[in-house]
């Protein structure tokens, strides 16, 4: 009778033995979820990189369909309206896709962009922007740029991700910009007196304007900023004073001839 009794038991052992076995083994717990990782919009310049400024990263101005400045003091109702260029939402801003800077052919814009702080895709407020202008019209000056302002506007690119370009535009102020002479007029030639120190051959590569060439507002001031540039090379921490005079022929065409009077510093 025992002998019967311990031969059920074992039976009953090895087939809870083979349940066990056949059974699948639970499953490990889930992971907890990682937190969502939030990702700048992509503004990164579209691929015609061939053209430099606003236009390389696919900004337009306010007249065609890419693109749009993203303020302006004559902003309607519409602007609010256009799906192409949703309105900021609270809590959202601006991303960038770069900088441009123009109005002066003696500067060097990268060296100058390459200073700020801000990298495309990032997003980018008012009080960054004002500040950004700030370290430009700074830099400029120590680069002898003479201007009278140096405007900043926003190109916004088509999509919903706010991508823009934060553009600036030195604006000058000399015999050019007054209204009688505004308008294109070709380089004709150029004199200089008083200038000792540097060569007028030097001088003229440092103005790099060449007889033909389109001249207009800002001619001057911008010559007189590389002459000055040159003239950093020859007296470090100095400014020299350079005056220039304009002659102008009107007919058979527009013709400008520059005449510089420089006062150089005197020798040591």
């Amino acid at each position: 009778m025992i002998s019967r009794t311990r031969s059920w038991f074992l039976a009953l052992l090895l087939i809870a033995a083979g349940a066990l076995a056949a059974s699948p083994a639970p499953a490990p717990a889930a992971a907890p979820a990682a937190a969502k990782k939030v990702v700048a919009p992509s503004c990164a310049p579209l691929p015609d990189a061939g053209q430099s400024g606003a236009a390389a990263g696919g900004g337009k101005t306010a007249t065609t369909a890419k693109g749009r400045t993203a303020k302006s003091d004559d902003d309607d109702d519409d602007f609010d309206d256009d799906k192409d260029f949703p309105p900021l939402k609270p809590g959202e801003s601006y991303h960038l896709i770069g900088f441009t800077i123009g109005g002066s052919k003696h500067i060097d814009e990268d060296a100058l962009i390459a200073m700020l702080p801000e990298h495309v895709g990032d997003p980018i407020t008012d009080a960054q922007v004002k500040a950004d202008t700030d370290k430009i019209k700074k830099a400029l000056t120590k680069l002898h740029v003479h201007y009278a302002e140096v405007t900043t506007g926003l190109v916004q690119r088509q999509g919903p991700d706010h991508c823009v370009w934060v553009v600036w535009d030195i604006q000058h102020i000399d015999a050019f910009s007054r209204l009688p002479y505004q308008g294109f007029w070709k380089f004709a030639g150029q004199t200089f007196s008083g200038n000792k120190a540097l060569t007028d051959k030097q001088l003229e590569d440092a103005i790099d304007l060449k007889p033909g060439e389109r001249v207009r507002e800002g001619a001057i001031s911008d010559a007189i900023t590389g002459m000055q540039q040159a003239y950093d090379k020859v007296f470090p921490g100095k400014t020299v004073k350079i005056t220039g005079k304009l002659k102008l022929t009107l007919k058979p065409v527009r013709l400008a001839n520059f005449e510089w009077d420089i006062a150089e510093p005197a020798a040591k």
